[in-house]
């Protein structure tokens, strides 16, 4: 049988989402807190191997199971044996068709960035803390041209092999609060190459401050090389916030068009 699980977790400590060697992962600790629970060996597949240090909101992961789990409070029944900084949310039986990766339609992810002359200590966990001033203006407008389809491979990790780089982008907004102090850069899309939403923010930021101008972002988006874009942000500051699949999970996910789906984060 198979099961949808929604995760909340804390990426500070971790070395992403993706089991590894000698390092401690998101994955690696649910598979053992998993395998406690059920007696059983258990592998999960997320929708995204967030980086190290990334955090989630909503990630979504299934795993197989033989027995028959009591989805209505498996979360509250498993999170004793995960530590405080993972959480399972909610538990769905989803069809066998259901896959948390290829089933995907949509991501969404939040970078988050405080704007302070001087180091702020209670923003430096989950924020990148900005000492430039940055016209938020001009980032509102230049997040127009990342909307739509293109070849995203300017902001991509350059050592990344994926089959192809061309992604949707259905929405690229700035949310401001805290008197234009705190600034939320909401990315919706189709899927993300490794390190896009980091390195797009970055990008943003630099439009902010002058050191690039509106007109530069077709043109580095055209040229397809990374050395062209901005700074690649830390990964503190990035949030999985949903992941979306067209129908709701909690109605056990028949997935009669199963489309491919390219690598994403």
């Amino acid at each position: 049988m198979r099961y949808a699980i929604v995760i909340e977790y804390d990426g500070s400590a971790y070395n992403g989402f993706q089991r590894q060697k000698e390092l401690p992962t998101v994955q690696q600790t649910l598979e053992e807190a998993l395998s406690l629970k059920l007696q059983e060996d258990i592998s999960v597949t997320a929708s995204g191997r967030t980086d190290a240090g990334v955090h989630a909101a909503g990630q979504v992961a299934h795993f197989d199971s033989r027995k028959a789990i009591d989805t209505s409070d498996f979360g509250f029944r498993l999170n004793p044996l995960l530590p405080r900084d993972i959480a399972v949310k909610a538990c769905y039986g989803v069809d066998e068709s259901f896959h948390a990766r290829f089933s995907a339609r949509r991501k969404t992810y939040v970078y988050r960035v405080y704007l302070s002359a001087i180091h702020a200590p209670l923003k430096e966990k989950y924020n990148h803390v900005c000492f430039y001033d940055v016209d938020i203006d001009v980032m509102k407008e230049a997040c127009k041209y990342l909307v739509g389809e293109h070849d995203f491979r300017a902001f991509m990790l350059s050592e990344s092999k994926v089959r192809t780089t061309v992604r949707t982008l259905y929405e690229a907004r700035i949310d401001v609060s805290e008197g234009g102090r705190q600034l939320e850069f909401v990315f919706t899309g189709n899927g993300f190459l490794h390190n896009m939403v980091r390195s797009m923010t970055g990008t943003l930021i630099d439009v902010g401050r002058g050191r690039f101008a509106l007109s530069d972002l077709p043109e580095i988006i055209e040229s397809k090389k990374r050395a062209n874009a901005g700074k690649t942000l830390e990964g503190k500051g990035l949030t999985l916030i949903s992941v979306d699949y067209g129908k709701p999970l909690c109605d056990g996910f028949v997935d009669e068009k199963r489309e491919k789906v390219t690598e994403n984060d």
